[in-house]
Parts: structure tokens; sequence; C-alpha cells
């Protein structure tokens, strides 16, 4: 798994790009398709993955000045259960009213200090029940287990996603209508360049990642980066691309 997942990406993608009219339908037909066979103008998960894996690589050139790469998942929220999980019951129901802080397409983890698996949040039924992708295996009792959300330190799934979607959109959309790069994908790139330009400033910092210092042994330290000498006129920004 990259930095970013699939259904983050897929989220990131402009709407006005999902459909398309042809002119020989008396209804909108897909343009960008999600799928696992590769067909005309279909872009597959194994397409997505690989460009997911080309913007990580770039992140992690980016990053390993200052954090070893490439960086680890965290856990960024912890939830008790009201609910056992068993063959009756699958979906997660938490203790707190905050399952809203869920999107489809985050990944958990439950476990009970012994055993655990992993799941994806395919929807959030309401403010405490999770719907996940697939039914557990292992019976969780509610009063021994926890909810785990892991993740990547933000906000490098988002850029990882920006700069997956703007590589797409470079190969198959501007392709098709001239040379120049596509507007949308400029605007994702431009945003992606931000959050890590922020990361190498020290404006940023990720959390729970190991930093390239024996000052920064310890990874929840706050202590920043010493910035660049403006008097130098030296700069970390990251060059436009």
């Amino acid at each position: 798994m990259g930095y970013a997942t699939r259904d983050l990406c897929k989220r990131v993608f402009a709407q006005s790009f999902t459909t398309a009219t042809d002119p020989t339908l008396t209804q909108k037909g897909s343009l960008i398709n999600f799928g696992t066979s590769l067909k005309g103008n279909v872009i597959t998960d194994e397409i997505l993955d690989q460009h997911i894996a080309l913007a990580d690589e770039y992140i992690n050139s980016i990053l390993s000045s200052m954090y070893s790469t490439p960086l680890r998942e965290i856990s960024d929220v912890e939830f008790e259960l009201v609910v056992d999980i068993d063959p009756y019951n699958t979906d997660v129901v938490i203790m707190s009213p905050n399952a809203n802080v869920f999107v489809p397409g985050d990944v958990i983890v439950l476990t009970n200090g012994f055993l655990n698996e992993r799941r994806t949040v395919s929807d959030v039924a309401n403010g405490t029940t999770l719907i996940v992708n697939e039914p557990f295996l292992v019976d969780f009792a509610a009063a021994e287990s926890r909810l785990l959300r892991v993740k990547f330190p933000d906000p490098v799934p988002g850029a990882s996603a920006r700069l997956c979607v703007a590589s797409l959109f470079d190969r198959y959309f501007s392709s098709m209508s001239g040379t120049e790069k596509n507007e949308y994908g400029k605007g994702l790139r431009n945003q992606a360049r931000v959050m890590l330009t922020n990361i190498l400033n020290g404006r940023t910092v990720l959390h729970g990642q190991t930093r390239i210092s024996s000052r920064f042994a310890n990874p929840t330290l706050l202590g920043r980066y010493a910035l660049p000498n403006t008097d130098q006129d030296s700069t970390r920004d990251i060059p436009e691309m």
C-alpha cells in the first residue's frame, strides 16, 4: 500500500472528468472508470497503483534529507467498541459519536491485544457505526477490543494523491487535447508542492517518524530544523514541477 489509497485518489479526480456525453448516446457515459479489466479509456487499479508508487518515490526523495524514508504508518485515533464483533454482527459500533472523522477508504485495525484484523471502511452509517469492506474472521469482544485508524501522517497522503492524479491527467487527457499540461493537474501539483515545502521548512512536523539527526532520535520531539539564512538568499522551497 502506498501513501495514498485508491479511494483517496478517486476522490481527488475532478468531477467534470467523471462523466461525458457521447453524441451517439442519449445518456451520459463513463469517461473515467476504475476497474480490474483494461479497456479503451479505462484506468485500472493496477495503473492507479503504478502512479501512486511514482508519486511516493518523488515524496521520499524530497523528504529523505529530513526523515527516514519510506515513512511509517501511525495510529491517529483510537475508539472503544460498544457491540461485540461476531458472525451475527459485522458492523463496527464505537463508543464515541465521532464516526464522522472516518471517510470511505480509511484503513482501520481491530485488536484485542493478541489478534488483530485490518479492514477498509466502505461506508459510515451514522455517528457511531462503520461498515467495512468484508466481514471479520475473528470474534472481538467489545470489553477487550479497541479500534485504531492507521494512516501515514498528514499531509503526505494528500500530497501523494494529488501527484498521482496530476500524472494521470497528463498521461491520459492532455495528450488528447494538446501538448500543454492540464490546468487541473497543474493546480494539484502546486497544492502538493506547498504541502511538501511546509514540511521542509519546519512548519509541518510528521509525528511518529524518524528524523535524520541524533538530536531528533525521539520522533515525538517538537524541535524545528534550522531554516535557511535569508541573507544568503537560500531556500528550501520546491521548484515548480
